[in-house]
């Protein structure tokens, strides 16, 4: 019995990843018969006067036929197909007798059905070169084409390339119609789609909330129906050369629309021209957004704006300089003297009419704020056109915009009346300091002799009276002296006398100063050194300053505690601190610390002595030399005090 031979199995073309690719990218594998290709099969079996035409695709491990002629299978195995070789080349692959051919004379298409005798294929090649299938006629007698048939049959390949690509094209554009109609249903905004002349070929839902229309009875109508003697304007600018040269922009513009019943609807229309590439203008998409919203926003931020003291507003700083008031309500009148539309482009108006003496803080203060996003707070005097000098207090809070621009978001207020009450306040509290400073003196000095025996022995049941009438006369007079350094720093007649200090030895003596003072309350104080430097220091005041701190310290330290005071060098500042072991500071009261008359326990039963006004004399005393003063609360427990003083220049120590 003899072997049944192998066929020979057909060569793998060199780009048949890339091939397989292109194939699978047209999306015709497994897909129904076609009209359009079955005509192509049909035409070539005609002309080619054969039995079977067919539309055949190179799979993996098939050959598919897209459209087929006289032949009832579907598919056959890659290894079979004669198509599979015509892939190869890149002509007609011709066989005129496959019995004769060892390539397939052994192929079960050949030595049972269908029979072939008689392959002619025409590779179905793309753009790039791929051969994704054959054009192929067969016939169960060996025969040969002429040449017209040959010709024929490449003129169909090339038909069903396009036909081919043709498909896909209408499938995507069928997909993308299908996901625009979907969008245009579902988009809550009106959308319009509109002719060359402007009338309007379709609709979304959305114009009927907006305008009052149902999508489907505008459809046919003009685009001046809702936008009345506007849009022939619009449409010439969508079509216009931008500012860059270019055509076929996208165009905004805020105007009203018509609705249905007459009344105006303020929006934002945006137009874009429809185009194809390299093909004429087909039409209009028209974007109609309702400004309604933002009309009763700015109602109402106006009715809220009006029942507010003062002006709210927005300024906006360039990053060329240039500023302006992008939004100013009816305030601004009051404030500044000034209406809305006057500063909207342009502020400088405002900054001409800041007092001379407070602008060079005003601008800084903007400039930080900007810098760092923090909030800007910062009183100052404005000189009004009306009402003379007056005194203002703004707050705002910065944001960062995409141009790089600053936008702050705040309230300005007069606070000339507060200002007056608190002068006031300030002279009166002056004039009874030094009112009652005579006369106190001379009661504690006179105190101070009694319990001193210098006029005898006091008896013993007054002795506890008179040291009691003593501490409470020491108390008042500390409160005096308080009130008047308070008065002479806001009145700017406080001298300071700035002096070389030994830093390492002033401390030392500051502490050595006060260890009376701790003993008396049981605690202990340590100096743990600092660095030998000079810094320059009025030293009777960073005495003061110090003695505060220390004082304040010592008070609140439970008996039996501890505190530190220390110096160090840091960040080019020098800081001196005082570490306590008391209850530390309150997160409420922390904002308050330095204020004037600030005490966290301001009732009558507080158990330590103090006139709240220690830490504010401090602040003022540290800012006028050129320092500065704050607190940090420790982890476990107490308060650390610090203030820094700059440090010194190399030659300033010499």
């Amino acid at each position: 019995m003899t072997k049944r031979k192998t066929p020979s199995h057909p060569p793998t073309p060199s780009n048949e990843s890339s091939r397989l690719a292109a194939l699978l990218k047209l999306e015709l594998l497994d897909t129904p018969a076609e009209a359009m290709f079955d005509n192509i099969t049909a035409l070539a079996a005609q002309i080619c006067q054969t039995p079977i035409a067919l539309i055949s695709l190179i799979d993996t491990e098939r050959q598919w036929f897209k459209s087929r002629q006289g032949l009832d299978a579907h598919e056959t195995p890659r290894e079979l197909a004669f198509c599979a070789h015509a892939i190869n080349g890149e002509s007609l692959f011709e066989v005129e007798n496959a019995q004769l051919d060892p390539r397939f004379r052994d192929n079960p298409l050949v030595t049972g059905a269908p029979d072939i005798r008689f392959y002619a294929g025409m590779p179905l090649a793309d753009d790039e070169g791929h051969n994704l299938g054959t054009l192929c006629v067969i016939d169960r007698q060996p025969r040969q084409l002429n040449a017209q048939q040959k010709a024929a049959l490449g003129l169909l390949a090339q038909q069903a390339i396009h036909l081919f690509e043709l498909r896909l094209q209408t499938r995507r554009q069928r997909e993308q119609a299908a996901l625009h109609k979907a969008i245009l249903s579902s988009v809550g905004t009106a959308v319009l789609v509109t002719d060359m002349e402007g009338v309007i070929r379709q609709a979304s839902p959305g114009v009927r909330p907006l305008l009052g229309y149902e999508a489907d009875a505008l459809s046919g109508q003009s685009l001046q129906l809702i936008l009345p003697d506007e849009d022939r304007q619009l449409r010439h600018d969508a079509v216009s050369p931008s500012a860059n040269g270019s055509h076929g922009q996208t165009s905004l513009h805020e105007l009203s629309a018509q609705h249905r019943k007459g009344q105006r609807i303020p929006v934002l229309f945006s137009l874009t021209p429809i185009a194809m590439d390299g093909s004429a203008q087909l039409g209009y998409l028209c974007i109609l957004n309702d400004l309604s919203y933002r009309e009763e926003a700015l109602q109402r931020l106006q009715h809220i704006a009006g029942q507010l003291p003062g002006v709210v507003y927005q300024f906006q700083l360039h990053p060329d300089g240039r500023s302006c008031f992008p939004y100013a309500s009816e305030g601004l009148q009051d404030v500044y003297g000034l209406q809305p539309e006057e500063v909207r482009e342009d502020a400088s108006i405002v900054f001409a009419r800041i007092h001379p003496d407070d602008l060079p803080a005003v601008t800084s203060s903007i400039q930080a704020s900007g810098e760092n996003l923090s909030v800007w707070h910062q009183e100052y005097r404005f000189l009004h056109p009306t009402k003379g000098p007056i005194w203002l207090e703004g707050r705002a809070m910065p944001q960062q915009r995409a141009d790089d621009s600053i936008l702050w978001h705040g309230f300005i207020t007069d606070i000339t009346q507060r200002k007056h009450l608190e002068q006031m306040k300030n002279e009166f509290v002056s004039t009874v300091s030094h009112e009652l400073r005579t006369p106190l003196t001379s009661i504690a000095g006179s105190l101070g002799l009694i319990n001193g025996e210098a006029l005898g022995p006091v008896p013993d049941a007054m002795r506890e009276m008179l040291l009691i009438a003593q501490s409470n006369t020491q108390r008042l007079r500390q409160l005096i002296d308080d009130l008047l350094d308070m008065d002479k720093l806001l009145a700017g007649k406080m001298s300071f006398i700035p002096q070389r200090l030994e830093l390492d030895s002033f401390l030392a003596e500051c502490a050595s100063n006060h260890q009376g003072f701790a003993r008396q309350h049981e605690v202990q104080l340590s100096y743990i050194g600092g660095p030998a430097v000079q810094v320059m220091a009025d030293p009777l005041r960073l005495q003061q300053v110090l003695s505060n701190l220390l004082s304040n310290a010592l008070k609140f330290s439970p008996a039996g505690g501890q505190v530190l005071l220390s110096g160090q060098s840091l960040d080019g500042q020098i800081r001196v601190s005082v570490m306590d072991q008391g209850p530390g500071i309150s997160a409420e009261f922390a904002d308050r610390l330095f204020e004037k008359f600030a005490q966290a326990d301001a009732s009558d039963r507080r158990q330590k002595g103090g006139t709240g006004l220690g830490l504010a004399i401090s602040k003022e005393l540290m800012e006028r030399m050129g320092g500065a003063i704050g607190f940090s609360s420790r982890p476990e427990g107490g308060t650390v005090f610090w203030i820094e003083l700059p440090a010194p220049l190399k030659d300033e120590t010499q």
